[in-house]
């Protein structure tokens, strides 16, 4: 991905150069209003970059419909009509997708995302945010892509919540599927992520490892090697 974005004139991205790895977990953090969700959007073709703009997902342009067919994605404001069971919302989406809904596979991933199974069989408009942000990452991880785009996947999740995630997360890197998510949780990310991005006033200011962060920056955490970093900016 090699990409700009302005608006009105003013630079929302400046020439932001990425590239991720297949199989790996990617992480682009920065503070509310950095452009994450931008960067996000740009690559799902949700909005159209500037015209020197080259961003390919999965090998192809991604303007062509056919390299979206491998990835899903989670909005940072999910939500779900509210007259309709989780249930019947994970089904939605299996048949949207064209995907055998497996119902045993969902219980048991809903258990690993700390989501009690005998919920999923409650309205929608009974879930608390935090229960809502797990059953999008339900619905998310039950398609077994080979590319998930998550925005903010964390918020709204509890010490518990965030911790089996980290854990599930573990366990499922053997399928080397790509994730590639923002964040604005940096301990979090420190756990989760293979590679990452600081993102700040429009820029990457750093890509690389954590651990090769908190050398660079001389810090005993993420969080203080991301202050000093966009400190330096």
């Amino acid at each position: 991905m090699n990409t700009s974005y302005q608006v009105s004139g003013c630079e929302v991205l400046k020439q932001v150069d990425l590239t991720v790895a297949a199989g790996s977990y990617f992480s682009i953090a920065g503070v509310n209003g950095a452009g994450k969700s931008t960067l996000i959007k740009l690559a799902l073709d949700l909005i159209r970059p500037d015209n020197d703009s080259n961003i390919t997902v999965l090998g192809q342009p991604n303007q062509n419909p056919q390299c979206r067919q491998q990835l899903a994605y989670l909005p940072e404001n999910f939500s779900v009509k509210k007259s309709v069971t989780a249930w019947q919302y994970l089904m939605f989406v299996a048949s949207a997708y064209d995907v055998k809904f497996d119902h045993p596979s969902v219980c048991v991933l809903a258990e690993k995302l700390d989501f009690p199974v005998d919920r999923l069989a409650s309205m929608a408009s009974t879930l608390s945010k935090g229960m809502m942000q797990k059953l999008g990452l339900i619905s998310c991880f039950m398609l077994d892509r080979k590319l998930l785009i998550l925005d903010e996947p964390l918020s709204g999740l509890d010490p518990r919540a965030r911790y089996h995630f980290k854990q599930f997360l573990d366990e499922e890197k053997y399928k080397q599927q790509t994730l590639f998510y923002s964040t604005h949780l940096l301990a979090d990310a420190e756990d989760i992520c293979d590679q990452f991005a600081i993102l700040h006033d429009a820029e990457i200011k750093y890509l690389g490892t954590p651990a090769n962060c908190l050398f660079q920056f001389n810090a005993p955490s993420l969080e203080q090697a991301y202050m000093s970093c966009i400190s330096a900016s």
